[in-house]
């Protein structure tokens, strides 16, 4: 396989423009010179990344890489605004994607990571869907627990796109994707102050400034950051939290836009990432229950510290009335220290707890360039993309497991009684990851007729080398995959705002590790998936609104599963179906009123796998039904000008709680709600202050958000009440 450097897909893009640069060169020859207008190259490219108010977003790229209005993207996408953020008081991302049909974000609440399932299809462990795409680019990952984390605080918005991805981005599951969308410099001056206090003694201070660095407006600036500690509602588990995000625009001309994205976060204490057993939360015992706030570690021993750092570049270049070209660019390092003690079995009343410690360091580079092309050939118009995009991850692990750990009584626990740091079992990992893909876009316009045709190759290399400290034995594993994936879709637009669509669409995601070594240490075929999907869109015209529902079948082959025989290994021999139906509403009935809504059926079934008992099992974790509602009401007029409430409902039905569904978790209805009042709407004085409150889970419902295994249960989040001062300006 060649080699492909960083150099080289830098030269590329220069090679895109060129070509670019050529075809229209000889257009113009033929054709005479044609005067390229001027254009606000904001408002044609990216247009989705611009402040959205309310929470009915008219434009996507995420499902496309180009800016699509969302009536006539032939999939379903879902965007969260950052008004629906702020209006909820998100604390991470998968506390933003609560009301999102299709999407389960908190299957295992926790700050430290954002694991979300997505059609049903996720995860747990280090093989979890965790969100790791920023800005279109894939973040990259350590090869254990050093995983990135974004603050909400630093997003303008959240899209997921619901279905197989890999078209356009390469190695995804078959579920769909997450893309965060930073914060971004606007020529339009604002500032904003934010000072918070909640339950569990959270303090937090936020901000957000952004505007013109010159008075021409060539150079605008953005700058957030916020800070945050907390207590949690577990014994002896805290959060804290730093973050900042320096951003500059540069735009020279009207056809030029570079942009210039960074970040730095730093998490001392990453909360609670631990779990429970069923016996004593789902299953009854006769020892009583579990308490919510129990810790399964050891204060002296558990630890959480990340660091994670990004700088890069979003540079866009307007050719003429074809062509534009575009690169985007970002290199990122985390580094992340871990120490886990957690219960691994239950007797009686007596858990057996596993010790584990891991550093984790990872540089990751990640490059996309792009030429569209829009165009006509007769009646019809296209929306043609190209584009290479190239990844490669550098990680170095240690890890060191240990088992001679003191038992705990799980119903009485006593601590302070902390094991050493663990010596044995200690294995050092270095790991190279690179994929690179070429991919190919048509987006075609017939009159009300709406088309779209995607193809693309991958090579994926994988190279690991895993280093017996104790011995100084060396195993090395190089895996390679590569893969076509496509899609159709096809939209027609009615004059009602209906638009009905069908499209197809298939994934690729590579896996890492061997097989039994009995079996020779065999490497695993990709999972791979396909999708069908039928849905219809609907959007009043003259109306702030927006309406999808579609019905899926999503089929995964491939899917790692247990080796029948040798057990402590995995096998790549599985299949899971998922069909289901979802419903996604939002909209701003009128200058008071705006109204989220979601439902979700998924049926999500392990149609093969080596282990007794799974094959025709549903997928644990995923409801058969998730429904969500949210509503909020803003007086214009009269003494209560200025005052907003909000309330929402969130329901999921009961889940299975591990993969041969011998037991149930229940389903549980959770409440919340917000009061905010903007002072300045009332009295002119005071412009820009808001005092808001926001309450999650109102009732203080005691519930297990889910299980994966007889003894991994997640508690769900209690109440939590956050009061805030705001001030803009």
């Amino acid at each position: 396989m060649p080699s492909f450097s960083l150099r080289h897909l830098l030269l590329t893009g220069v090679a895109f423009a060129a070509l670019a640069g050529h075809a229209v060169a000889q257009t113009d020859a033929a054709a005479g010179a044609m005067a390229i207008p001027e254009v606000d190259v904001q408002a044609t490219a990216w247009r989705s990344w611009e402040h959205t108010p309310g929470y009915v977003a008219p434009v996507t790229t995420t499902g496309s890489k180009t800016d699509t209005p969302l009536i006539e993207a032939p999939q379903s996408v879902g965007v969260v605004t950052r008004d629906q953020i702020d209006d909820q008081a998100a604390l991470s991302v998968s506390q933003a994607l609560r009301y999102t049909a299709g999407v389960l974000p908190e299957v295992r609440p926790s700050a430290r990571y954002d694991s979300v399932f997505v059609r049903g299809f996720g995860g747990q462990g280090t093989s979890a869907a965790f969100v790791n795409f920023l800005d279109g680019l894939r973040q990259g990952r350590g090869v254990f627990f050093g995983v990135p984390n974004t603050d909400p605080w630093l997003l303008e918005r959240i899209e997921v796109l619901r279905g197989p991805a890999s078209v356009l981005y390469g190695q995804t599951g078959a579920g769909g994707l997450v893309n965060l969308v930073s914060r971004r410099p606007s020529a339009e001056s604002s500032n904003e102050v934010r000072l918070e206090a909640g339950s569990y003694k959270l303090l937090q201070a936020a901000f957000d400034s952004t505007g013109r660095l010159t008075n021409d407006g060539k150079f605008l600036y953005r700058l957030t950051g916020i800070g945050r500690i907390s207590d949690t509602q577990y014994d002896f588990v805290g959060e804290q939290r730093v973050a900042i995000a320096p951003a500059v625009t540069w735009r020279p001309n009207d056809n030029t836009t570079l942009t210039v994205l960074s970040s730095y976060q730093r998490d001392p204490e990453g909360g609670f990432y631990n779990f429970v057993p069923a016996v004593g939360t789902v299953i009854a015992s006769p020892f009583g229950r579990i308490p919510r706030n129990f810790f399964g570690g050891d204060p002296d021993y558990n630890k959480f510290d990340r660091t994670q750092a990004s700088i890069g570049y979003q540079l866009e270049h307007r050719l003429n009335d074809t062509w534009t070209v575009r690169q985007n660019f970002r290199y990122s390092h985390i580094d992340a220290e871990v120490n886990v003690l957690s219960v691994s079995a239950l007797n009686g009343r007596i858990g057996t707890r596993n010790q584990t410690y891991v550093s984790d360091h990872a540089n990751a580079f990640a490059l996309d360039n792009q030429a569209q092309a829009t165009f006509s050939t007769g009646m019809v118009r296209h929306t043609a993309l190209f584009g290479i995009d190239w990844q490669r991850t550098s990680a170095r692990a240690v890890q060191a497991l240990g088992t001679n750990v003191p038992t705990l009584d799980v119903f009485a626990p006593t601590y302070y009684i902390a094991p050493g740091r663990v010596t044995t079992n200690a294995t050092r990992t270095n790991q190279e990851n690179d994929q690179i893909g070429f991919y190919a876009q048509d987006q075609i316009a017939i009159d009300r007729l709406r088309l779209n045709f995607g193809l693309r190759y991958d090579r994926a290399t994988q190279g690991t080398d895993t280093r017996t400290l104790a011995t100084d034995a060396v195993v090395h594993r190089a895996q390679f995959d590569d893969a076509v994936t496509w899609r159709a879709g096809a939209l027609y637009l009615f004059d009602s705002g209906i638009a009905p669509y069908f499209s197809y669409s298939t994934s690729f995601l590579p896996n890492s590790g061997t097989g039994a070594p009995q079996r020779g240490s065999p490497t695993f075929d990709a999972t791979t998936g396909e999708q069908y999907e039928v849905g219809v869109k609907y959007q009043p015209p003259g109306m702030t609104s927006f309406v999808q529902a579609a019905a899926f079948q999503i089929t995964q082959d491939n899917v790692l599963t247990r080796d029948p025989v040798f057990t402590t290994f995995n096998a790549a021999l599985g299949t899971v179906r998922s069909r289901g139906i979802e419903v996604d509403a939002r909209a701003t009935i009128n200058e008071n009123i705006d109204l989220i809504g979601a439902y979700s059926y998924t049926d999500a079934i392990i149609k093969s796998s080596n282990t007794p008992g799974e094959t025709g099992s549903r997928v644990p974790q995923v409801p058969l039904h998730a429904a969500s509602g949210w509503a909020n009401y803003t007086f214009r007029e009269g003494p209560l000008r200025g005052l907003q409430l909000g309330g929402g409902v969130r329901y999921l039905s009961s889940t299975y709680g591990n993969t041969t569904n011998t037991f149930k978790v229940d389903d549980v209805a959770l409440f919340d709600a917000a009061i905010r009042y903007d002072v300045g709407a009332r009295f002119e004085s005071f412009k820009g202050l808001e005092l808001a409150v926001n309450a999650q889970n109102i009732a203080d419902k005691d519930f297990i958000a889910s299980c994966s295994s007889i003894t991994a249960c997640y508690y769900g989040t209690g109440r939590l009440v956050l009061g805030s001062v705001r001030v803009r300006w």
